[in-house]
């Protein structure tokens, strides 16, 4: 009798999930300074891209949502294609629609439990999505165009109204909501 020499179903996973990983991705966000204390690490964690629109493009929000005291990852004007906004309340939803964009920024994210943090600010209303994301110049030109992921709409449609988020507006009212205490 020959002796099993196939690896065991654990091993035969770990070697499958290392053979598919993606490679590290290049720094496509750069930082404001050239520092190694802020450089992104490429390994052992891969950076993910996130396109943010709604109350997240806010960065006193993002921050707080995040739960880090060090500085905010960097983020860039960015728009996505084929996708656009209604209203759930006074906060927006992403949905497909072809050709259509998007505006809002995109975000270089650290760690895995940021991700997590952001689907858990969103809700179960929100499902993460792969996503193509446009970064753009001063003059909104695309300067490239990466991959990443958004938080689309993910409830009822009912729910929904027609609508846009205005993000300086958002700021006034909750202004003005925290003077009423």
């Amino acid at each position: 009798m020959r002796p099993n020499t196939r690896p065991s179903p654990m091993v035969r996973k770990f070697i499958r999930a290392n053979a598919s990983a993606d490679p590290p991705r290049p720094l496509l966000l750069p930082s404001s300074d050239n520092s190694t204390e802020n450089a992104w690490p490429q390994d052992p964690i891969r950076d993910e891209y996130c396109f943010l629109y709604g109350t997240l493009m806010d960065p006193d929000i993002l921050s707080k949502v995040l739960g880090s005291s060090k500085p905010l990852p960097i983020m860039r004007p960015a728009r996505i294609i084929g996708y656009e906004i209604k209203l759930w309340g006074q906060y927006p939803a992403l949905l497909d629609k072809p050709l259509h964009p998007v505006d809002g920024i995109v975000c270089g994210l650290l760690s895995p439990t940021q991700l997590d943090r952001l689907a858990a600010y969103e809700t179960d209303k929100y499902c993460l999505r792969a996503c193509l994301i446009n970064v753009l110049n001063n003059d909104s030109s695309t300067e490239k165009t990466i991959e990443g992921v958004s938080f689309m709409w993910n409830g009822r449609q009912d729910e929904l109204r027609e609508g846009t988020f205005d993000l300086k507006q958002w700021r006034k009212n909750r202004q003005l909501r925290e003077l009423d205490y």
